[in-house]
């Protein structure tokens, strides 16, 4: 080959490179300012943020933040840095396809109103929801979403009169095979945060999938060293003994199967104070107080309970929280040695067990369970 022919072919060859790198970057700028635009139409009018910037590889959001309505003025939702990382490779489909999206910092505030219903800073999309308008944009593929140093602010208000405020720190998650709109594809997920408690912090973690469409799924749940008087108003009725100090461990397999709930649990209750004062009725759960505090010194100091909660999600009686806290008392009720049966009608049978656990309180037991069971959703 002569010099002239080869310098023909390094300039052809030097010149399909520079088209196909300006090609390249044409077509990954079309994307990133597409995700921007379908972003932005997303978050809907109450966003602010204080910058894009497209790099070579991915697009940056800084200081994302969705202006709160109400009273308090607070943001429901700001994330201090988003960064998506597109794939050129789903351009040809007419799909979407983010090869991670990550959210550095973010803070949610969820609210649980008083009918059960979930209040989120915005609303999840629906299957198949197009944009304004009545267009369907493309769908919108995400690899994997991971959440680093989360913080989320949680208020439920469905206890009545006592509203729950739990705040989970340091959250780190991740979530895989999502899709905008929800497509039926199961989406593994892992959870791990600190739930702050008032005298001690305990640790939640979530491993398993969920379904968005069908809403089916299969998550694990261990909770360490919760701090029991957090919980309070969900355990106790408001004329019952204070909870001063507890620690609570749970394991819960958590399955949602066509809207029917089956979770079967394990949970021990440790360093457990009780505190009874004048006007209050002394019971814990439902349950006498001195029963449970002599089976506390006969264990240790800790009650080891098995639970099962089942119901469908369809029924609008079924409360999750309520389910769960029926389940536990049921299940202490078994530890002390007591037999329920015909629980809508607050039948309660007594064994020799729960009659030597129980001594003088005895009494008050068939009371305590009757007026736990015969509670309303």
């Amino acid at each position: 080959m002569t010099m002239s022919r080869m310098a023909k072919v390094l300039i052809s060859l030097g010149v399909c490179l520079v088209l196909f790198t300006g090609g390249a970057i044409v077509a990954y700028r079309f994307l990133a300012r597409t995700i921007q635009t379908r972003l932005l139409a997303a978050l809907g009018p109450d966003a602010v943020m204080d910058g894009v910037e497209i790099g070579f590889r991915d697009v940056t959001i800084t200081n994302l933040r969705i202006k709160g309505k109400g009273k308090s003025g607070l943001d429901p939702l700001s994330v201090e840095r988003i960064i998506v990382t597109p794939s050129l490779r789903s351009l040809p489909t007419g799909q979407i396809r983010l090869s991670s999206v990550e959210l550095e910092r973010p803070i949610v505030a969820i609210t649980l109103k008083a009918n059960g219903k979930v209040e989120l800073p915005l609303p999840l999309p629906a299957p198949g929801a197009g944009e304004a308008g009545g267009k369907q944009g493309p769908q919108v593929a995400i690899s994997q979403l991971r959440v680093h140093d989360a913080r989320i602010d949680l208020t439920d208000l469905s206890v009545p009169h006592r509203p729950v405020r739990l705040r989970l720190e340091k959250v780190e998650a991740a979530v895989q095979q999502l899709a905008i709109p929800l497509a039926p594809e199961k989406s593994p997920l892992e959870f791990e945060g600190l739930l702050r408690g008032r005298q001690a912090d305990g640790r939640v973690r979530l491993s398993g999938w969920v379904e968005p469409i069908t809403q089916d799924a299969s998550v694990k749940a261990n909770l360490r060293s919760i701090d029991l008087t957090l919980f309070t108003p969900y355990l106790l009725r408001v004329q019952e003994v204070k909870v001063d100090r507890g620690r609570l461990d749970m394991d819960l397999d958590f399955q949602v199967r066509k809207r029917k709930v089956h979770a079967p649990g394990k949970a021990t209750m440790s360093d457990l104070q009780l505190r009874s004062a004048p006007g209050l009725v002394n019971s814990f759960m439902g349950l006498p107080r001195q029963g449970v505090l002599n089976l506390l010194k006969s264990r240790d100091g800790k009650i080891e309970l098995a639970f099962l909660v089942e119901g469908d999600l369809n029924d609008p009686r079924f409360r999750l929280q309520q389910s769960f806290v029926t389940a536990m008392a049921t299940g202490l009720a078994e530890q002390l040695g007591v037999s329920v049966k015909g629980v809508g009608g607050g039948v309660v049978g007594l064994g020799q067990k729960g009659a030597e656990a129980l001594g003088d309180t005895a009494q008050q037991l068939g009371r305590g369970l009757k007026g736990l069971f015969e509670r309303g959703p």
